[in-house]
């Protein structure tokens, strides 16, 4: 399940978009993350912040479309930053991957906001 919050709601500055996933994102419901989140990079936010830390659990299908939505993001001139705090089972996929080292991670959804996110690096994980 995610709940997606779109730019020019009132809740973010203009050009920036947050998705707040919730819960386990296995095969079923990673593919409606990824989804919502390809959605979200189409509409070519200058920051794209996905705010993870209600996910228990997120799978390879999900480090898949947030790595492609990293890139493609930063194709179109924006930025993605992944929020926590991260629960365990996250965290480890992000670590097991590499992937802290490449997608840029925020302590929390108003770091990011607030553009103090930067690639996480082994002392950095969110």
């Amino acid at each position: 399940m995610t709940d997606h919050v779109r730019s020019g709601s009132g809740a973010e500055p203009e050009g920036v978009e947050t998705l707040r996933p919730t819960g386990e994102l296995d095969w079923e419901d990673g593919q409606e993350f990824v989804r919502r989140l390809s959605a979200a990079v189409e509409r070519a936010p200058r920051l794209l912040v996905v705010d993870l830390a209600e996910v228990t659990f997120a799978d390879s299908s999900v480090l898949h479309g947030l790595l492609l939505a990293h890139r493609r993001t930063a194709d179109a001139g924006g930025r993605l930053v992944l929020a926590g705090p991260l629960r365990e089972p996250v965290r480890r996929l992000l670590e097991l991957s590499s992937a802290v080292g490449y997608l840029h991670l925020a302590p929390d959804a108003a770091a990011a906001l607030g553009g103090t996110a930067g690639p996480a690096g082994p002392d950095r994980a969110a």
